[in-house]
């Protein structure tokens, strides 16, 4: 995740985290997260969960120092 996002991300949970009852900053995550996984669930598989997803996903770009 680009730094400035993982910024405005952390700033929304630390502004709103009381007024969410949000446990922790994995709460909000694994909820943001799962927010988009039903949009797509919706969209794109008649509101089902796809099967899989027990595979290793492949790694993500190094951040350059």
């Amino acid at each position: 995740m680009p730094a400035q996002d993982r910024q405005r991300a952390k700033a929304a949970y630390q502004a709103t985290n009381g007024q969410e009852m949000d446990a922790s900053w994995s709460e909000f995550i694994t909820r943001a997260v799962m927010n988009e996984v039903l949009r797509r669930e919706r969209l794109y598989n008649g509101g089902e969960p796809f099967p899989g997803g027990t595979r290793k996903l492949a790694p993500g770009r190094k951040l350059a120092p």
